[in-house]
């Protein structure tokens, strides 16, 4: 690790990975919190995990036709797992859920500091799902599924992020996990010192 990303790892605790599916925030995030030593928070994982706990939420049908899932429900299943730092993966994705997010994390000091924004062309995201799919049979990363989400996500990524405005950093997500990282922590040791606290 670099000095500067050292001394990144030493004052930011909450941060939102942002991008479109199969921009990598899955694979980028365990490592993100390793750096930081902040735990990784994933909407995605905890809403699959109450699908096989018996969707108690009837998520599975919404999900499985590349909707979102209603607000209220997301905001229940990860309300427990925000503590005083995270790398959020998955949430918010829309206005609504990252004004909710506010009024949860409360005061100034608590804020989301820094935004990534993961960047990859939609040929290649398209390519990683359809590999996922096939390795870890996910019913939600089929074609006309995904082809759905990202027309979801195009929709609502503008509006999320201008609401982090000047707290939002790009990284290009194509490549390998390797240079994808070393571009997030460029990333995260350009974050002026004032935004970490």
């Amino acid at each position: 690790m670099t000095a500067m990303a050292a001394m990144a790892a030493d004052e930011l605790q909450r941060i939102l990975l942002v991008g479109p599916p199969g921009a990598g925030k899955g694979s980028l995030a365990p490592r993100l919190s390793e750096l930081l030593g902040v735990p990784h928070v994933s909407s995605g994982q905890l809403l699959r995990a109450s699908v096989a706990a018996g969707d108690p939420h009837h998520i599975i049908d919404q999900v499985n036709r590349g909707h979102l899932v209603p607000d209220r429900i997301v905001a229940q299943v990860m309300a427990d797992r925000l503590a005083e730092g995270f790398i959020l993966d998955g949430y918010p994705r829309t206005v609504r859920q990252a004004q909710q997010l506010d009024h949860h994390l409360g005061e100034t000091a608590r804020r989301v500091q820094l935004v990534l924004e993961l960047i990859v062309p939609d040929e290649v995201a398209s390519a990683r799902l359809s590999r996922r799919a096939r390795m870890e049979s996910r019913s939600d990363d089929n074609p006309d599924t995904v082809a759905a989400r990202l027309v979801t996500y195009r929709r609502d990524a503008g509006p999320l992020l201008a609401h982090y405005a000047g707290r939002v950093r790009r990284v290009s997500a194509s490549g390998d996990l390797d240079e994808v990282f070393e571009r997030a922590e460029r990333a995260l040791a350009s974050l002026p010192r004032a935004a970490r606290g």
